[in-house]
């Protein structure tokens, strides 16, 4: 059985970053720059289980150091919860020399919504998209 799951994902772009964007590993878009806030709109046909959406923000230098990318909202089949785009992991690339000074750089941060380095955003879901939300809400015990 497949599941057809529609959502959106909402961008907010600082000094015009550029993206790719990937569902499940396909790749979705590349080379995308963001002038002005913009949404993403996606409907996925999968089977039952893990998915995951990745946005690579790449195109930051030492010569743009406002660029950056901001997270305003995640929307699944309608509904716009926070607590679906803080359910992501930020996978920031620290830009060195900088990176080799610090101690205890973290690997990932979670609930990240502004991404200020380079780096990978991740989202990850299960279809059906209804148990995952009430899973993700703690709305009580789901009989599989």
């Amino acid at each position: 059985m497949k599941y057809n799951t529609e959502f959106n994902i909402r961008f907010i772009p600082h000094d015009n970053p550029q993206i790719n964007y990937s569902i499940d590993g396909i790749v979705a878009g590349t080379g995308l720059e963001l002038l002005e806030p913009m949404t993403l709109q996606f409907n996925l046909d999968s089977e039952p289980g893990p998915h995951k959406i990745k946005i690579d923000f790449y195109n930051k230098t030492n010569d743009t150091p406002a660029r950056a990318l901001e997270i305003d909202y995640v929307e699944f089949e309608g509904m716009r919860l926070d607590r679906f785009k803080w359910s992501s992991k930020y996978y920031p690339s620290y830009p060195e020399p900088w990176a080799s000074t610090q101690t205890n750089l973290p690997e990932f941060q979670s609930s990240a919504t502004y991404l200020g380095w380079n780096g990978c955003w991740e989202l990850s879901f299960e279809t059906p998209i209804f148990t995952w939300i009430h899973r993700l809400e703690n709305l009580g015990w789901i009989y599989d």
